[in-house]
């Protein structure tokens, strides 16, 4: 016999069952949104590789072929490489550098072997302007700004090639421009560190961490991304090569976006900026962690700690008795000052798998010595290497004091007072979120236009500055009898196949998100009626609520 709890749950999804395959239908872009996409196309030589087919092998660090590339006989190749910048790069296992437009590699070992040449397709070779290095994967940028991969360079060289493709699809668009780029080439700061190649493996990196601080494990196809600084710095625009070509998803910044970066460096999902008075800011952070990808992550606003860890991704996105992802993402963590002469020049490298194995460095002097400072990601003080290295940059204004602050960008422009929902509809963000799948995938327009609108609940959400690219934010709740509750909006990007425009225009942008009282406020409930009758009635008893948004510079519709 079936219980009416069930009847209920199956009326509800098969309700449901259509609008899916409406968020699955690729939306048409607006014009702004077709804009937005680079027009023209890379070098046609190197269509596809292997970097399309993860997780790849496991880092072996072989030299197998390495005999057979030539051997650089110039004398201006670098006689270390220390930091990662567009002209020097490193992994764990091997080094490369840009020299006389030429790409050169060796091993990364105490024995210094001499430089070679890298096998460069020869529509690329003398127009390589700038490269970025994680762990199996480079980067490389020609001088129109389009990205070419090379895949497997922690593996035998023979290994190594290269591809041009990159976007949605599954990794099949025809290629992408470093974000920042112009329709006549690339980004003016593509030569300094403004931009990084970030990647997580299921064999170097292996887990990250949620906001919880419980440890997950990073999926089969990885997690890719080219994170840039644009606009003012405030904005840090990523490429990700299983998403749109479009420069439309973001990372919230620190300070809620408006800290104002000069640097950029990032490896394994960990993102390293610093301002022109060297404050520095680190975030943990990628698309598939941050609650944007249901299709292939499990997700949940609720404490986790209770349930165990899975032992891989598979048993976490299928097997409810293991611990979800907890939402939100991770913020930023200000990095403690360096008390000494720095540059802008700042690099981050993964050591090891595992979450927080990322080093940081930054260049230096120290007195009169050269060289750069550097710490493990969590540790509290800064050491200094002497290297007596050539300088890459000029010294900066390192202030002593937090100066984070003092060049803020502008608040966002879009403020919204919005209707909460009922809590009696069919179809609700509780319910995508506990199926999965579409959480990050339907838009709560899509819920209307299928005839599965919502009644208003007499509740309003009220925000101002907001930012689609900010994780959270401060909000505020007025009741149906005009009372005001504090509470916290956090969001992020829904998943989309098809080209938009950055921030919010007149076409619907998707977000994922949620409402959340402070512990104090709702701990207060049992002497404040209002708060009492909000968290009964909307919350569902509950101190934090999924919602799902759709957002554009006009309105905001929350389910």
């Amino acid at each position: 016999m079936t219980t009416p709890g069930i009847r209920s749950r199956s009326r509800r999804l098969a309700a449901f069952v259509p609008l899916l395959a409406l968020g699955l239908t690729l939306s048409p872009a607006s014009a702004d949104a077709q804009s937005a996409v680079a027009l023209g196309g890379p070098e046609a030589c190197v269509p596809f590789g292997t970097a399309q087919l993860p997780p790849g092998l496991p880092s072996g660090a072989g030299q197998f072929g390495l005999d057979n590339l030539p051997t650089y006989d110039g004398a201006h190749a670098p006689s270390r490489v220390d930091l990662r910048t567009p002209r020097t790069q490193f992994n764990r296992f091997y080094e490369f550098a840009l020299v006389e437009g030429a790409m050169l590699t060796r091993p990364r070992s105490g024995d210094a072997q001499p430089w070679r040449h890298v096998p460069t397709p020869s529509c690329l070779r003398g127009n390589i302007v700038a490269i970025s290095v994680d762990d199996d994967e480079m980067v490389a940028v020609d001088d129109r700004g389009w990205m070419y991969t090379m895949d497997n360079v922690s593996q035998d060289p023979i290994t190594w090639n290269w591809t041009s493709a990159w976007g949605a699809m599954l990794w099949s668009a025809p290629g992408q421009k470093v974000p920042g780029s112009t329709a006549d080439g690339a980004p003016s700061g593509i030569e300094n560190n403004s931009w990084a190649l970030s990647v997580a493996s299921p064999w170097d990196t292996k887990e990250y961490t949620d906001i919880a601080g419980r440890t997950h494990p990073v999926g089969l196809a990885k997690m890719t991304m080219v994170p840039a600084l644009t606009g003012d710095g405030s904005r840090i625009t990523y490429a990700d090569p299983w998403l749109p070509n479009d420069n439309s998803y973001e990372i919230g910044g620190p300070l809620g976006g408006r800290f104002i970066s000069s640097s950029l460096s990032a490896s394994g999902s960990t993102t390293f900026v610093m301002n022109k008075y060297g404050d520095m800011y680190t975030r943990t952070f990628d698309f598939d962690s941050s609650g944007s990808d249901s299709v292939f992550f499990r997700y949940s606003w609720e404490d986790q700690s209770h349930k165990p860890s899975a032992s891989n991704l598979i048993f976490e996105l299928f097997d409810r008795g293991t611990a979800a992802v907890q939402l939100p993402a991770p913020d930023w963590a200000q990095q403690p000052k360096i008390d000494g002469e720095i540059t802008s020049t700042i690099s981050i490298n993964t050591t090891g798998p595992g979450p927080d194995r990322r080093e940081l460095r930054v260049e230096g002097r120290r007195d009169g010595v050269t060289g750069f400072w550097h710490k493990m990601l969590t540790d509290a003080e800064w050491t200094f290497e002497a290297t007596g290295e050539e300088l890459h940059d000029d010294l900066i204004d390192n202030a002593p004091t937090d100066r984070s602050v003092d060049t803020l960008a502008p608040p966002s422009p879009w403020g919204f007072t919005a209707s909460l929902p009922s809590r009696d509809a069919m179809v609700d963000a509780d319910l995508l979120l506990d199926i999965g799948l579409p959480y990050s995938v339907v838009d709560p327009r899509l819920l209307d236009a299928a005839g599965q609108a919502a009644a208003p609940s007499g509740y309003e959400l009220h925000v101002d500055g907001f930012d689609p690219a900010a994780t959270t934010r401060a909000a505020s709740v007025t009741t149906p009898d005009g009372e005001t509750i504090p509470v916290q909006l956090h969001s992020a990007d829904g998943m989309r196949m098809y080209p938009r425009a950055a921030g919010l225009d007149a076409q619907p942008r998707h977000l994922i998100g949620a409402v959340e009282l402070a512990p104090e406020v709702f701990d207060a409930r049992g002497s404040d009626p209002a708060v009492a009758a909000f968290v009964d009635g909307w919350m569902k008893g509950k101190r934090i609520a999924p919602i799902t948004m759709s957002a554009t510079d006009s309105d905001l519709v929350v389910r």
